[in-house]
């Protein structure tokens, strides 16, 4: 039986029993039509475990194939298996620790990669993608017309609006000048609000105009604008 066979979802799975001797076993199973006989006919079916008086036990094998499994997952309901998993927040089994990498959509990538260049950041390009390097994470910039899957419901070119820290010995407003010099949209500075308080803010258009900050922490707690 191939792998792509097999049912991966478990909630959309079918299950039964087979009584041998005095013990009863729980399988699983999937039909197929046999277009020549007009029937259904059995395309695979696997162990799942064993009924103990009113309990199911998932053996190892089972528990293998399937890691999110754990026992007591199967219960009897009106004397027939189900898979009936214990309810978790999913929230409870993890914690978020950063923003790894966010995408952008272009319909030209190797226009807005060379902006990002431009910026003195590192960017490499693989088959398929331009990968745009920050301190702690990165930019994905993929093809308008050749998504990588999964992917955003509708993935928009110019839709982005993010802020990228960065940090200078000098004063934003001749950064802004430098940006203009080089004929780059630019607003600011402003005063704004970021994740670890008060900072100066200039606004860029990359080329797909995608709104791109650039913060400067100030210490300053007096600065509140959002």
């Amino acid at each position: 039986m191939s792998d792509e066979a097999r049912v991966t979802d478990l909630r959309e799975a079918k299950f039964g029993i087979q009584k041998v001797r005095n013990s009863r076993y729980v399988f699983e199973y999937k039909n197929i039509w046999d277009p020549i006989k007009k029937r259904s006919k059995p395309l695979y079916r696997i162990s799942v475990g064993k009924i103990i008086g009113n309990e199911i036990i998932i053996n190892d094998d089972y528990l293998a194939r399937h890691p999110q499994l754990a026992q007591g997952d199967f219960v009897l309901k009106d004397g027939k298996p189900a898979y009936e998993p214990k309810i978790e927040a999913p929230s409870s089994l993890f914690k978020v620790r950063a923003i790894d990498h966010f995408v952008l959509t272009s319909p030209r990538p190797q226009v807005l990669a060379q902006f990002y260049s431009d910026l003195g950041l590192r960017v490499e390009k693989t088959s398929r993608r331009y990968e745009v390097y920050l301190p702690f994470s990165k930019i994905n910039i993929h093809d308008e017309n050749d998504p990588l899957l999964p992917a955003a419901e509708n993935p928009t070119p110019g839709c982005g609006d993010f802020c990228l820290e960065i940090e200078t010995g000098s004063d934003l407003h001749k950064i802004a000048e430098a940006f203009r010099n080089q004929g780059v949209e630019v607003e600011g500075p402003l005063q704004r609000r970021g994740a670890k308080g008060a900072m100066q803010s200039i606004y860029l258009r990359d080329p797909d105009r995608n709104l791109v900050e650039l913060s400067v922490y100030t210490g300053n707690e007096n600065d509140t604008a959002g």
